[in-house]
């Protein structure tokens, strides 16, 4: 399975991501900007304390990415310097969205609908969460990969109700 982990909600185990989402336990502390990359192997990985792992894929943490997140093709990248202000759900779909592009292939529309469905069949991004997701791109001009923010919400939105 590409993305599942399990977590304990009100004493019960509900299944959930697993995607190799890095440490982020470390996301919430600083790092140096020429800080050492760290690298945790599938299924070593966690975000706020919720184990992640995306396929055999390993998950590099490390600060000198041009972006939040990146799929090399051999191991999800995430920036925590660019991540660590992010709730804990935002978190879970970047790395969703990373993990996306080994299932759905090169297409930011594909990898942030898988994203978004995974998150809603393993019950971490519930539809209250979409408020959070439309504030995170309300001013994202979108590039030549990515469509403008407004639209890619949009997207999702019609993927999760999918």
């Amino acid at each position: 399975m590409f993305f599942s982990y399990a977590k304990r909600i009100a004493g019960q185990a509900a299944p959930f991501l697993t995607a190799a989402l890095f440490g982020l336990l470390t996301l919430a502390a600083p790092a140096p900007a020429q800080a050492q990359a760290q690298v945790y192997g599938p299924g070593q990985f966690a975000i706020d304390g919720i184990p992640v792992v995306c396929g055999g894929m390993p998950t590099v943490v490390t600060s000198n990415i041009p972006d939040m997140a990146m799929n090399n093709g051999q191991a999800i990248l995430m920036n925590p310097m660019a991540l660590g202000h992010l709730p804990t759900v935002l978190k879970l779909y970047v790395y969703a969205h990373e993990c996306g592009h080994s299932v759905a292939g090169a297409s930011e529309v594909a990898a942030d609908c898988w994203a978004i469905r995974t998150g809603r069949d393993q019950g971490w991004f519930p539809p209250q969460a979409f408020q959070l997701l439309i504030a995170f791109f309300r001013n994202n001009p979108g590039s030549l990969r990515h469509p403008p923010g407004p639209q890619r919400v949009q997207n999702m939105m019609a993927c999760y109700q999918s």
